[in-house]
């Protein structure tokens, strides 16, 4: 009933005095607008509609939705049996004007879940066409059956989809993916729970997390030492970054002591090693704070290696506050048992584990290491709780196994084979291990954690490692069973390797190569996955490569074209082409193919490819020179009528745009675009991975930054927020050119109907 009173609230607001329709003239049998009531009817059931609001200069349609799959679900279905044909659908989320009474009444109801379109005219004004459109959409949806029969899905393939989801910054594929885990019964709540934080961090959503309702719960419970990095990185992020960034080092020692150790305390109990630079800038704020500053803790967290220069220097300026006087040299502790004991009353896992992994054999150094590892949950503590559980006698084996503690750890610790080796501690270690045993199933569990834990430099450090590491890819992926396992850990592998400072380098230039072979063969089609593929050749390419790799990375994207070529794809494929024509080709005959592949396509489903696609796609055309090949395309038809994409951009004429993405080639061809669509306008671009100088002035005197949040660094978002200030500076959650110029065009809508963009 609740829902029902909500729904009919926002019917009475959005049918109110401001629309031409009412809502009696639906309601009533004999109104004039009662064939608006299927419609009607799809709300009280809690489904997506299209509803009409009718003005003096015409209609306008709002698709609403009350979830974000919901709205995934409507994208689709309006692309299908509306799309650029009969209306101005673009599948773009409406920007809701809240001055406006029925937007302002479709934002109550949906929260922004909703999108906006207008129809053709017929010469009295009518829209037929897209109401005939909308019919046949709505007959088909409410001919679905309600529960559709699908082939199970393995839990692992949807672990890996997600973690692709998230290494793309791709949200709604995400959030599908948990949705699935949910509703199939794959996984508890808590663990819901864990993967929500660890998606919401990955994304840089802060807020949204320490918003959430759980999060006292999650506070007080314990849980994996990878969710309370989570944690820790994003209360950093919210709440101390801005100390950091104004160089305010007092402050932030005093506000992390008084404020947000408090409130925030069960997340400092242990550091586990971590070298994130949020968890030891938060940690180097607990040591030198406090009535007892720990100067070894403090020593400790300065001799982190690897940190990036601005990150070892705002770490050094926290050091400085403390006492000057070093930590006393460590000296052989007499009974490191009892010390271990003792920081465990304290809640001090670090120390338990310091202390008991010195002390010799005995149950109750097992009892203390596993205690750790069930707190913490590393892979350091798994390491070293296993190897104290094998130097017991069988009979204290058998002892610490009766126990309840020991009851929860063993599965974890070893898996179901009792066997299983030494826990590894490199990507190098993992690969050997699976390769021996092709079965192993902690095999992803500890993927997942080596992504956060292992440094992929320490393969620079070993002679002949990196070619060692790419051929025992290719002989563990040639393996039925092991090949499986490795396909589900993609993302870890590309996590691991894409974070890297110094990504791409030429020395993992084979391992690359290898991890593209593997996305190829796995993808099924998802948006993630083929953003993902084109990321990693724009990385080889930069690398360079022979005419025998071009050939079979082109021949890549032939066949995922072949097996998923659609409007919904049209995209991907334009990037893909524009790739290439932006490096070396040393075959040409083969990238003229994908051209004519993709051509192929989009003459097949003109009426679902928009203009913004259609100047995309005659750009690479005339790059390659190749306009006698293709000259019905695009058809002049499917780029006519006001306002076009081009008009509407030339707010930004005489203009100046920062375009900031590490999708270089992406950047240069929206660069291209907006200066042939835009007289007088000046792009700059940047991919800079932190701040400088050169960022900072564009940022701060261009008249509209373009921050591509889905291919970015934090270093440098948080550097362009903080110096952009109150300026305009849209976000952009996508990586493809078309859909960013898409965004650049929502947001000039926003504007007065003369397109004039005040910088």
């Amino acid at each position: 009933m609740e829902i029902k009173l909500d729904t009919h609230q926002f019917l009475e607001r959005f049918f109110g005095d401001d629309n031409q329709i009412k809502l009696n003239a639906i309601e009533s049998v004999d109104g004039s607008a009662h064939m608006l009531q299927p419609w009607i009817a799809r709300l009280e059931q809690g489904l997506p509609s299209v509803l009409p609001y009718g003005h003096d200069q015409g209609t306008d349609w709002y698709g609403v939705a009350q979830s974000e799959r919901q709205l995934r679900g409507l994208r689709e279905d309006l692309t299908a049996f509306v799309g650029p044909t009969w209306s101005t659908f673009r599948g773009q989320r409406a920007q809701l004007n809240l001055g406006d009474p029925v937007e302002a009444s479709i934002y109550a109801f949906t929260g922004g879940l909703a999108f906006k379109f207008q129809g053709d005219s017929d010469g009295d004004g009518k829209s037929r066409e897209i109401w005939q459109a909308l019919e046949l959409m709505r007959q088909v949806l409410d001919r679905r059956v309600a529960q559709t029969y699908e082939t199970p899905r393995a839990t692992g393939r949807v672990l890996r989809d997600f973690y692709m989801a998230l290494q793309a910054c791709d949200r709604p594929a995400a959030e599908h993916q948990l949705h699935y885990l949910k509703t199939h019964n794959r996984l508890d709540p808590q663990n819901l729970l864990f993967l929500k934080v660890r998606m919401l961090s990955d994304l840089e959503e802060w807020e949204e997390l320490l918003a959430l309702p759980e999060l006292p719960d999650l506070l007080g419970t314990r849980r994996p030492y990878e969710v309370t990095q989570s944690l820790i990185r994003t209360v950093y992020q919210q709440e101390l970054y801005r100390f950091e960034s104004t160089k305010a080092v007092q402050s932030a020692v005093t506000y992390f002591h008084e404020s947000i150790f408090p409130k925030y305390s069960s997340l400092y109990t242990a550091r586990a090693n971590s070298r994130q630079p949020e968890i030891a800038k938060s940690f180097m704020l607990l040591a030198v704070g406090g009535e007892t500053p720990n100067s070894a803790l403090r020593d400790e967290l300065l001799s982190i290696p690897g940190l990036r220069a601005e990150d070892q220097a705002y770490l050094e300026q926290l050091a400085n506050i403390s006492p000057t006087q070093s930590a006393p040299p460590s000296t052989v502790v007499a009974d490191p048992l009892k010390e271990a004991e003792e920081a465990g009353q304290r809640l001090a896992w670090d120390e338990v584990f310091e202390f008991a992994s010195q002390a010799p054999p005995s149950l109750r150094k097992a009892q203390l290491l596993f205690q750790v590892f069930y707190e913490l949950e590393t892979l350091d503590t798994q390491r070293e709780a296993l190897n104290a559980y094998r130097q017991l006698s069988t009979e204290d084996q058998e002892a610490l196994g009766n126990t309840r503690l020991g009851q929860n750890c063993l599965k974890h610790l070893r898996g179901d084979e009792k066997t299983t080796e030494q826990i590894p501690d490199n990507w190098l270690n993992w690969l050997q291990q699976l390769q021996k045993n092709p079965g192993w199933d902690l095999a992803l569990d500890i993927a997942r954690r080596g992504e956060k834990e292992w440094d992929i430099t320490q393969l620079l450090e070993e002679s002949g490692a990196t070619q060692k590491f790419a051929n025992l890819l290719k002989m563990v992926g040639g393996d039925t069973v092991s090949g499986k396992t490795l396909a589900n850990a993609l993302p870890h592998f590309l996590g691991a390797f894409q974070s890297d400072d110094e990504y791409p380098r030429r020395e993992f230039a084979p391992i690359y190569a290898y991890l593209l072979d593997l996305l190829a063969f796995n993808c099924e089609g998802g948006d993630p996955d083929l953003g993902l593929f084109n990321d990693l050749v724009i990385a080889l390419l930069y690398l360079g490569v022979n005419q025998s790799t071009y050939q079979e990375i082109v021949g890549y994207g032939l066949d995922l074209w072949d097996q998923y070529s659609s409007p919904a794809k049209v995209d991907w494929v334009l990037d893909f082409i524009n790739i290439l024509v932006l490096q070396p080709c040393p075959e040409e005959e083969i990238r003229s193919r994908l051209l004519f592949a993709a051509a192929t396509t989009l003459r097949q489903f003109s009426g679902r490819i928009d203009e913004v696609q259609w100047s995309l796609f005659a750009a690479l055309v005339q790059d390659l020179n190749l306009q006698t090949s293709f000259p019905d395309l695009p058809p002049q038809e499917e780029i006519s009528g006001e306002p076009t994409e081009t008009s509407i951009l030339q707010q930004l004429t005489n203009k100046t745009i920062l375009i900031y993405t590490l999708t270089e080639p992406v950047a240069q061809r929206v660069k291209a675009f907006l200066e042939k669509a835009c007289e007088g306008i000046k792009v700059h671009l940047s991919h800079a991975k932190g701040g400088s100088d050169q960022l900072k002035m564009w940022v701060t005197n261009d008249d509209l930054v373009i921050m591509v949040t889905a291919s970015a660094k934090h270093a440098a978002t948080n550097f362009i927020e903080k110096n952009r200030g109150e300026l305009p500076l849209l976000r952009v959650n996508t990586k493809g050119s078309a859909s960013i110029l898409r965004e650049v065009r929502s947001y000039l809508y926003q504007f007065d109907t003369n397109y004039t963009i005040q910088g």
